[in-house]
């Protein structure tokens, strides 16, 4: 089950081009060229990640991007034409998870994909196999983000099943409460190790 993602801009070329290439990455994608049709979108597909371009008509990026926030916390990469610090503060501190200033690399827009989905504990492209620990008595399928232990299914929240997935992927390994933080909670949160104990217990 392919990784959804969902493009929001109004130019047909730059959508055209996004689909073709991250289709290529065997991403399931879908297109929008306006922040209403974006938001309709964002409800009914359910993507894993949206790019998002912030000069559109009808409405604007920030604008959808904070309509966004009312009810989904899905990691946003802003894709955009405006620079410069302000802009960029201004994307983040909206709710955007990264920032990306046109015109940018393929390359690079891949990897900070990839790295958007691995700070929320999402699998990216590669890592869409089913996890197994203790002869299958606990199961994690990273396409439908769906816990089972025993056979039953587990009911976790949205930060629970990224940390769960965290650990899944780094099982074998020793994380220290900073790596967790990264990779779960993402920036900003540096100092908030409670969190960590407290939903690791």
């Amino acid at each position: 089950m392919a990784i959804k993602i969902l493009v929001v801009d109004d130019s047909k070329d730059e959508t055209w081009l996004l689909r073709r290439t991250l289709k290529e990455d065997d991403y399931e994608v879908e297109v929008a060229n306006n922040g209403l049709e974006g938001l309709r979108q964002a409800y009914q597909f359910r993507p894993a990640l949206i790019l998002l371009d912030v000069m559109m008509p009808d409405m604007d990026g920030w604008t959808m991007l904070g309509r966004l926030r009312e009810f989904s916390d899905v990691p946003v990469i802003m894709l955009t034409a405006v620079g410069g610090e302000k802009s960029l503060v201004q994307g983040l501190n909206s709710g955007a998870d990264d920032y990306v200033t046109k015109p940018y690399g393929m390359d690079e827009l891949k990897a900070r994909i990839r790295a958007v989905l691995r700070r929320k504990g999402l699998p990216s492209a590669e890592q869409r196999a089913l996890l197994q620990f203790d002869n299958g008595q606990l199961t994690i399928d990273p396409s439908c983000q769906e816990v089972r232990a025993r056979g039953e299914a587990v009911d976790l929240t949205p930060t629970e099943y990224k940390l769960l997935l965290c650990l899944a992927y780094n099982a074998g390994r020793v994380l220290n409460a900073e790596q967790i933080l990264e990779n779960v909670w993402g920036p900003g949160y540096e100092d908030a190790e409670a969190n960590v104990k407290l939903y690791i217990r």
